[in-house]
């Protein structure tokens, strides 16, 4: 489990920013924006947003 700071809500869930600055989708969420959840991150998630921005 990692805590998690959620920096966006859309329609398809709400958007985290992981302590290592990668962006993931973890589906519904009952928070605001800027508060932090708890929530479980696959690695395969960081290995594909690495690959969508190859400037980290």
């Amino acid at each position: 489990m990692n805590i998690l700071k959620v920096i966006a809500i859309t329609e398809s869930g709400c958007i985290v920013e992981t302590f290592d600055g990668f962006a993931a989708n973890i589906g519904d969420c009952n928070v605001q924006q800027g508060e932090y959840v708890n929530a479980l991150i696959d690695k395969k998630v960081k290995e594909r947003a690495a690959l969508m921005n190859p400037t980290s």
